[in-house]
């Protein structure tokens, strides 16, 4: 299913229970900015812009825009006449783009032909070294117990880089990118659950044998000792084998090398990883820690959230929205307890004879994405959001907080960041759901979608690319008890979509009612035109199959 702008019915045999939630993106142009080129000719290698010009500029969240304003910040960054304030913007935004574009291998095929021919290498090392690093670690649930301080400035660390290639025969663009994946430069202070320390990230035996008598948390110490152990290890014979033994990992010496490659190539790429922030991956997604982020003992990850962001003043809520949302956290409050059954069933309950509204949500590729909670009226997906969001909060801010995690990748609010497919809960990370479709029954279905690729040609949603996935459904003839007994109140059940281009066409929620089993769904029937309970024979009538989705909270 995706979900953007205009509702539009795709298979004729879908009637009675089935809302098609299948959308046809339209929009009119923003009024202040020109849509993002749809050709893949790469900009221009126009003169880096003022002050004036780029400091205020936001990270983009369209693969294309995100290409070409990436290109602009790499030239920023390497211009000596940048002032020290568009170089600091120019950096944050290469950073966030870099792990933005780390994540969505399936925008490639847009982002990489912008970028223009001289930069091109440089992209391919920070976006791989990006995809290396993340594949060595899990999100998780807690915050570090770190400090974030200052580094020490950039051409002091350079003269002790210099000094260790001189005396260790250690590259000084290597010994630099270790210091700037173990602790950007010195920012985080604190200790690795393995028990590593200081700015190069010492085991305190292993700086006692090469650390010559000197302070593991000095940064010419750590960066002197980190040249003996490379040099020791045989760097000038085998530098990968080196590498390989300061962190036992293959993914950590390619990333290594990525980013040492880029400074080789030219060291003013030093200004710019300099000033990038300390991201954490978590379970909620990236968590930029801020300079003054201090903590002695972890700290969950949803109460960090939940006590540093005010979020809702950036979603559009209307009085009557506001209402019904804070009605809807007293049942969230009072169910805290309760199993995640009781707590989905409950607070669904509450949109019960809700209108159905479609065209809600607001963003298009050339129209701005706004965050929009409209409760007043609903889809069968924003429908599922606000619940899944619901389950998330106790408070405004943490439903706008969750309400963002359930319904964008990567925490970022933009039409390509948002999920517009159903299996997108369950394929982005962090996950939403976990899609239990073909644990159900041994009579589920693989089929190789591509999702957006309209079978009769042309794409459902302009602007974003076409995702190949694999998606698994359960013919409705084949949901028999046995497999009804197997869900549970809370599960997300979808309408498989037998066009290629899209996995569901109808979406709601799976109710063990009193009087059988219910699928409580948005329907724009005539005959109701509001959320209500259908009886789940009724629905699976009516459909080809099924794809179910178990959330994961």
């Amino acid at each position: 299913m995706s979900r953007g702008v205009r509702s539009r019915r795709v298979r004729q045999a879908v009637s009675a229970l089935v809302v098609a939630c299948v959308l046809v993106a339209t929009g009119c142009s923003e009024a202040n900015r020109p849509a993002a080129p749809t050709s893949t000719a790469s900009p221009s290698a126009a003169a880096p812009p003022t002050a004036e010009g780029l400091a205020p500029r936001p990270l983009a969240t369209d693969p294309a825009r995100l290409a070409d304003d990436l290109a602009t910040d790499e030239r920023t960054l390497r211009d000596p006449a940048t002032p020290d304030a568009v170089l600091s913007a120019a950096a944050h935004r290469q950073q966030a783009a870099y792990r933005l574009l780390g994540r969505h291998p399936e925008w490639d095929a847009i982002a990489r032909p912008r970028i223009p021919p001289d930069l091109l290498a440089v992209y391919d090392h920070n976006i791989d070294a990006r995809r290396q690093l993340a594949a060595m670690a899990r999100p998780r649930a807690t915050l570090p117990a770190w400090r974030i301080v200052a580094p020490r400035p950039a051409d002091e660390l350079m003269g002790y880089y210099r000094e260790a290639e001189a005396a260790f025969g250690v590259s000084w663009n290597v010994l630099a990118a270790i210091n700037f994946v173990e602790t950007a430069f010195g920012r985080v202070a604190g200790v690795s659950t393995a028990g590593a320390q200081g700015p190069m990230q010492f085991m305190p035996s292993t700086f006692a044998a090469y650390g010559a008598g000197g302070d593991i948390l000095a940064p010419r110490d750590a960066i002197m000792a980190a040249g003996r152990y490379l040099s020791a290890n045989g760097f000038a014979r085998d530098r990968d084998h080196a590498l390989y033994r300061y962190n036992n990992s293959l993914q950590y010496v390619r990333a290594i090398n990525d980013y040492a490659a880029v400074l080789a190539a030219d060291p003013a790429g030093l200004r710019g990883y300099h000033r990038w922030g300390v991201y954490v991956n978590t379970t909620a997604g990236d968590v930029l820690l801020p300079d003054d982020y201090a903590a002695t003992a972890p700290i969950p990850v949803e109460d960090y959230l939940a006590r540093v962001t005010k979020a809702s003043s950036a979603v559009r809520l209307s009085p009557t929205s506001a209402a019904i949302l804070d009605s809807a956290l007293t049942v969230a409050r009072d169910t805290s307890g309760a199993n995640p059954a009781e707590r989905s069933e409950r607070l669904s309950r509450q949109f019960l004879g809700t209108p159905y509204g479609a065209d809600t949500l607001v963003g298009s590729a050339t129209v701005p994405e706004q965050l929009v909670a409209e409760l007043e009226r609903v889809d069968c997906f924003t429908l599922a959001d606000y619940v899944e969001a619901l389950k998330r909060s106790t408070s405004r801010d943490q439903f706008v907080n969750a309400l963002i995690r359930v319904r964008y990748k990567d925490n970022a609010v933009g039409f390509a960041t948002r999920k517009h497919f159903f299996t997108d809960w369950a394929a982005a990370a962090p996950a939403i759901a976990t899609d239990i479709t073909a644990t159900l029954s041994p009579d589920a279905v693989e089929v190789t979608k591509h999702l957006n690729r309209k079978d009769a040609g042309g794409v459902y949603l302009p602007g974003l690319p076409v995702v190949s996935r694999t998606v698994a459904y359960l013919p409705s003839a084949a949901v028999d008890d046995d497999v009804v007994k197997q869900l549970r109140t809370g599960d997300y059940v979808g309408a498989y979509a037998e066009d290629g281009g899209l996995d569901v066409t109808h979406v709601g929620i799976y109710v063990a009612g009193p009087n059988g089993p219910v699928l409580r769904n948005a329907s724009s029937l005539k005959a109701n035109e509001k959320v209500v309970d259908s009886p789940l024979s009724d629905y699976l009538r009516t459909v080809p199959g099924i794809v179910v989705l178990r959330p994961v909270q």
